[in-house]
Parts: C-alpha cells; sequence; structure tokens
C-alpha cells in the first residue's frame, strides 16, 4: 500500500488548470493543489480532519433537464467521485473520474490506509451501501 495517494480532478482540469488532491496516509496529511500550464502548483498541507468514511458516488457535470433520473445511469457526463467525509456532510474531493474500477480501486486504498469505512453510493442509483 503506498502512503501517497495523489487523485486528479478530471471534471475541473483542463489544460491551462490542473487540480488535485494529495494525500499523505502515514502523517494523515493533506493538500488542495491547483496548478497552471503544468508547470506552476500550489496548495498547502493541512491536518487531516477525522474522517468518518470514504465515499463513492456519481455526479454530472452537465444536467440534462428533460433526461430522466434513471438515465444518469448512462449520461456520458457523468463522473464517478471518490470523497473524503467528515463532520457527517463535509467532503475532501479526492478523485474525479469517469472509470468506475479506477475510482473504486483508490477508494479501497484510501479506506484501508486511514482505516475506516467505504461507502458505495455510484452502483445503484438511489441506494448505498458499505463494502468496508
Amino acid at each position: 500500500m503506498k502512503d501517497l495517494i495523489i487523485g486528479k480532478r478530471d471534471a475541473l482540469s483542463n489544460w491551462i488548470r490542473q487540480f488535485a488532491t494529495i494525500i499523505d496516509l502515514e502523517k494523515r496529511i493533506y493538500k488542495l493543489q491547483e496548478g497552471f500550464l503544468g508547470i506552476f502548483k500550489w496548495g498547502d498541507f493541512r491536518p487531516l480532519p477525522k474522517i468518518d468514511y470514504v465515499l463513492v458516488f456519481r455526479s454530472l457535470f452537465a444536467k440534462c433537464e428533460a433526461c430522466s433520473i434513471e438515465e444518469n445511469a448512462n449520461n456520458p457526463n457523468a463522473y464517478f467521485q471518490v470523497s473524503l467525509v467528515y463532520n457527517s456532510n463535509r467532503r475532501i474531493i479526492v478523485q474525479e473520474t469517469k472509470n468506475k474500477e479506477e475510482a473504486f480501486t483508490l477508494a479501497r486504498e484510501i479506506a484501508m490506509g486511514l482505516r475506516t469505512k467505504l461507502k458505495d453510493s455510484a452502483t445503484t442509483f438511489g441506494k448505498s451501501s458499505w463494502l468496508i
């Protein structure tokens, strides 16, 4: 298991600006990093709050008003988001990706590294389940 996790925020990033979340599991610190043109990067490490659980869910970045909610599973604008949930409803977004397997692999690695629970809210619409 790696001590340093680097999650990319693909939904927000483009070739000009890039966003990442870096977590040091051993030191229990994290950094929300922003970059410009892939050269300049900034952000400060902060203590990681007490994490309630790791959450994986689907999020839409281009909402289709005419589409039914059930169609979201096949929406090409949907991303899987991996977040750290703390203080019951606060989140630190670690990763955004269109690859489901990538999201769950990272979420499991983080949950195991932080010795916390993992919640799946992405697989079945409207239903959440605990995986760890």
